[in-house]
This record gives structure tokens, C-alpha cells and sequence, in this order.
């Protein structure tokens, strides 16, 4: 048995009705909260954060709005909003919605409290190779309106630069771990069908790809198992009844549990390929990861053929076929499961051009060099072109 670390230090507060609780748990982490959204909870689009104020506002906790997150957000962007807190001298972040607010929330509350600019933390940035115990942050809540990225159980954060196109992953353990998790299922409900499944997915592959990195240990196999098997049982539940709550609820707790395995064991190449997909085409983060997925998972079936046969009877396989027919079928059996969401996606339908596959798998490497590694089969930038390229 793999030896491993779990340093999981956040409280999360699960279930239907649990977003009322905020003001509670901000309470003693600050009087100014910075609350961090995209301009899709805009007041004049939903009433969520009117609400989220008056429950602050009810335990003596002023708030600020910056509402200005865009999907795949941007330096510049994040930017603007450390400068947004730090000149209301806000002490508390709160990230409202999906994976692009959360994730910004926390880049935002990690450089107001450690300094400087969000360019300073990434790629080869002056403060990128900091060690955690050099890292400070303020309190943040995450209060996901999604389920999706796992933002909210994980010390990650994503951004793109607009100048060069790449979108890189980074963060710091266990300091970048939002304090206080709200995930509440009823703000899942207007999620819209086409967030719905490709957020969805979005856990799914959180989930797959923690379960055959080559970091993968027991620990994270059971949270990795759990989160695919919830994600089949009702992501085409979501869709079908969009006011289902038992299935919304189980799709964000699907979301929460794949954070701990994605913490600590890591996404691989899926993750590492699709976010130069989405940094190049701003294309919808779920849809990039299905666009390669079934090509990854043929090239890597052959490292650990029980697991991939697995994941494929989680998938819909037969479960009476031997473990190689299953493993090896692992992509034929994805392609039809992503077809069932509306998801078995091609490069070529993001305008993705032959001339830009090397570009992206050196931004790959660069980027997301982490994710590369861990591959449960060794790739180099060749391979990853090649598998642009079965993709199209």
C-alpha cells in the first residue's frame, strides 16, 4: 500500500439551505468581505448576492461586490479585483459561483495578504517558487453555484494570460484551501443544461484521472470511485429534471468529494492537454477535456488495465466482459458515455488548426508541467501533438 499525506484543513457545510449559514461562518473571520463573482450573479441578473449581503450584513460583516469573473478568467481580471479589495481594506474573501469565481477568489485573497500582482505567482513569476510555509492568505469562503470544478475542496487556482494564450495551474498546501466551504444544492437548480453537463463532466474527469495518475493511493481511490459512480447515476438526471434535488445534491456532493482527490493525487495529462485547449479558444473548460479524453484513454489503458476496467463498467460496460475487454474498450465505452451529456466533442469544433497542436503541447508542458508528470503513461510534447492530433 502507497504511502500517503492528506493535509485537508478546510470545514466544508453540506445541504440544501446551508448557503443562510454564511454570515455565521464570516463572522469571525472578518468585518469586510470582498465578495467575488462573475458577472452572471450580477444583482440585476439574480438576487444570490442581495442575499448573501443581508445575511452578512446581519452578523455586522460589510461587504463589496466585484462581480466581474469571466469564464477562464484572466490575469488582468483577477488583477483588478485584488486591487478592488485591497482598496476597500477588505480582511475576507468570499467567492460566489463556479470555478472561475472561486478560483479567482483565491488567488485574490492569497496576493492582498503575500503581495505584489497575480503575474508574480505564476509560471516563472518572482514569487512563484515561494514554499507554502512563505504563503499567506486571507479567510475565504467558497459558495459554489455549481457543481463542477471542486474549487471549493481544493487548493488550486486556474488563470489564463491573455498575452500568451497559457493557463496555468498552481497553488500552495494546505494554505490556499478556502476556510470555510458552503456547498449548498439548491444553487445548483438554474444552472442552465449545457453548465449542468459540462460541469458535470468536469467532475467526472476529476475523478477518473485522480484514479489512474501514478500518484493514485487508496486514500483518494475511495473518494475518485465514489464521485464517477455518483456522476453516472444521475449527471442525465440533472438534465432530464433539471428541479431534481436528490440529483443535484448528489452531483455536488460528487464535486465536493472529488476535491480531496484531486489535492492529493493530482489530475494527469487530460487536464494538462485541455487547459491549453481552453487558454488558446476560450472554450468551455468540460467540453476541452472531452475533446481529448477518449484519445488519452486508449494511449494510457495499458498501465493499469483493472482500473481502466473499472472505470469503464462505472461508464455503462458490461460487467461480465474480462478485465482486459474492458480496459481496452475503456474509450469506446467513454465516447459513448460523453455522447449520452452531449459531450463527445472533436478539436476541429473549437476551430482548433494543425498548425497550433505544437504550440499547445509546449504550453502543456509549460503550464501545467505537473499534470504531464503524472501521467499513468510517460508522454513527451510529440506524444501530446499526436494526441491533438487523434482528436481532431
Amino acid at each position: 500500500m502507497k504511502s500517503f499525506v492528506a493535509d485537508i484543513p478546510e470545514k466544508i457545510v453540506f445541504g440544501a439551505g446551508c448557503v443562510d449559514t454564511v454570515g455565521k461562518y464570516a463572522k469571525p473571520l472578518g468585518r469586510r468581505a470582498a465578495i467575488i463573482a462573475g458577472k452572471g450573479v450580477r444583482p440585476e441578473k439574480t438576487a444570490l448576492l442581495d442575499k448573501i449581503r443581508a445575511l452578512l450584513g446581519g452578523q455586522g460583516v460589510e461587504s463589496f461586490v466585484y462581480a466581474e469573473i469571466n469564464e477562464n478568467p484572466l490575469i488582468p481580471v483577477v488583477d483588478a479585483g485584488v486591487e478592488f479589495a485591497r482598496e476597500n481594506s477588505c480582511d475576507l474573501v468570499i467567492g460566489v459561483g463556479g470555478g472561475s469565481s472561486l478560483d479567482s477568489a483565491k488567488i485574490i485573497a492569497m496576493v492582498c495578504a503575500s503581495g505584489g500582482s497575480v503575474r508574480d505567482y505564476v509560471l516563472d513569476g518572482k514569487y512563484a517558487r515561494k514554499k507554502a510555509d512563505e504563503i499567506k492568505t486571507l479567510p475565504m469562503i467558497a459558495i459554489t453555484t455549481t457543481a463542477g470544478t471542486g474549487s471549493e475542496a481544493t487548493p488550486w487556482a486556474v488563470v489564463t494570460d491573455p498575452e500568451t494564450g497559457k493557463k496555468p495551474g498552481f497553488g500552495w498546501s494546505p494554505v490556499m484551501y478556502p476556510t470555510v466551504a458552503i456547498v449548498d444544492p439548491e444553487l445548483t437548480l438554474s444552472m442552465p443544461k449545457n453548465v449542468t453537463a459540462n460541469t458535470g463532466i468536469d467532475v467526472f474527469f476529476h475523478a477518473y484521472e485522480a484514479y489512474v495518475s501514478t500518484i493514485a493511493n487508496d486514500f483518494t481511490d475511495i473518494f475518485a470511485v465514489r464521485s464517477m459512480e455518483l456522476v453516472a447515476e444521475n449527471l442525465k438526471k440533472c438534465l432530464d429534471d433539471p428541479q431534481d434535488i436528490e440529483a443535484r445534491s448528489a452531483m455536488s456532493f460528487a464535486n465536493t468529494i472529488a476535491g480531496p482527490a484531486i489535492s492529493i493525487s493530482g489530475t494527469h495529462i487530460i487536464h494538462g492537454m485541455g487547459h491549453s485547449i481552453s487558454g488558446h479558444y476560450n472554450t468551455p473548460h468540460g467540453l476541452a477535456l472531452c475533446s481529448i479524453a477518449t484519445a488519452v484513454t486508449d494511449y494510457t489503458w495499458k498501465s493499469n488495465p483493472k482500473k481502466f476496467a473499472r472505470a469503464a463498467v462505472i461508464m455503462g460496460a458490461d460487467p461480465l466482459l474480462d478485465e482486459v475487454a474492458l480496459a481496452s474498450g475503456c474509450a469506446k465505452t467513454m465516447k459513448r458515455f460523453l455522447a449520452q451529456f452531449g459531450q463527445d466533442v472533436s478539436l476541429s469544433s473549437f476551430g482548433v488548426t494543425e498548425e497550433m497542436l505544437p504550440v499547445m503541447a509546449a504550453d502543456a508542458f509549460e503550464a501545467m508541467g505537473g499534470n504531464m508528470g503524472v501521467c499513468p503513461v510517460p508522454v513527451t510534447p510529440e506524444d501530446a501533438v499526436a494526441l491533438y492530433r487523434a482528436s481532431m
